[in-house]
């Protein structure tokens, strides 16, 4: 019974053995992955090529580049950029249909321009004449410039970059009264011949002793018939009025004011 047992272990160690070396049993599957081929690497895709309009100093010529930031479409098309030179898009931006590039001899500066619009003037019957109202303040506008030397042709100028309004100019706006001569009895003395004596009916006569104008006004007597600045300055006309105003203002008492020549008021 013993030698029985001992007989049917060895030949199952036989069995188990052979099995093993010779391939015996279920083995596991292997994956589709692995037993397929090894396939070839994916190749890399080159870059495509494609036209970008490129500007430097207002020359224009069109590139076939591959690079996708301006830096790189500059670096294809084989430009330099100086130090103060300038980029739009800039340099580290993507690159789109056009690139512009303006080469400057010098740094920007930014200055303030100032700038101002003509007075408007508005008729007003019922002002004194000659008189003048401000309706309305002007106030100047006020621009930012950035500006900087560059080589036009064979000579170095001074070209605007950019500008911002920062402000609109505001016209000032005058209410004038009428523009002609008085009316009365002085209207009708005869003022030429008065003028004629006294500045040869020059009106913007000026005597150095210190009288003006067609009728040689003092500036004192000038300003008390309301009068601004020097009677010189003032157009024949308001000359012609604030004469005759003076002449009613003494009461007809000419020989004060024209002493010499007053008697022509009457010729």
């Amino acid at each position: 019974m013993r030698h029985s047992r001992v007989t049917a272990a060895l030949c199952a160690l036989v069995t188990i053995t052979a099995a093993a070396g010779c391939g015996g049993g279920d083995q596991p599957k292997k994956s589709a992955a692995q037993a397929a081929p090894a396939q070839d690497a994916p190749r890399a895709t080159q870059p495509v090529a494609r036209k970008v309009v490129l500007v430097v100093d207002r020359r224009k010529k069109t590139v076939s580049v591959t690079g996708t930031t301006v830096r790189e479409v500059l670096d294809e098309a084989g430009v330099k950029l100086g130090r103060y030179d300038l980029v739009e898009p800039a340099v580290d931006q993507p690159a789109q249909n056009r690139v512009e590039v303006t080469r400057l001899l010098s740094k920007p500066k930014l200055k303030v321009v100032r700038t101002t619009l003509p007075v408007v003037k508005k008729k007003d019957s019922k002002l004194p004449p000659f008189s003048q109202k401000e309706l309305r303040k002007a106030k100047p506008g006020v621009t930012i410039v950035k500006t900087a030397f560059a080589r036009r042709g064979k000579k170095k100028v001074e070209i605007v970059l950019a500008r911002k309004v920062k402000s609109k100019p505001v016209a000032q706006i005058l209410a004038i009264g009428p523009q002609s001569g008085g009316s009365g009895s002085a209207s009708s003395l005869n003022w030429a011949a008065l003028a004629k004596c006294e500045s040869g009916g020059n009106p913007k006569a000026v005597n150095p002793a210190g009288y003006y104008g067609l009728y040689q006004f003092s500036l004192p007597s000038w300003s008390s018939v309301g009068g601004s600045g020097k009677p010189s300055d003032a157009p024949a006309a308001e000359q012609t009025y604030r004469a005759q105003l003076l002449y009613q203002r003494v009461n007809g008492r000419w020989q004060g004011q024209w002493p010499n020549c007053g008697k022509y008021l009457f010729s």
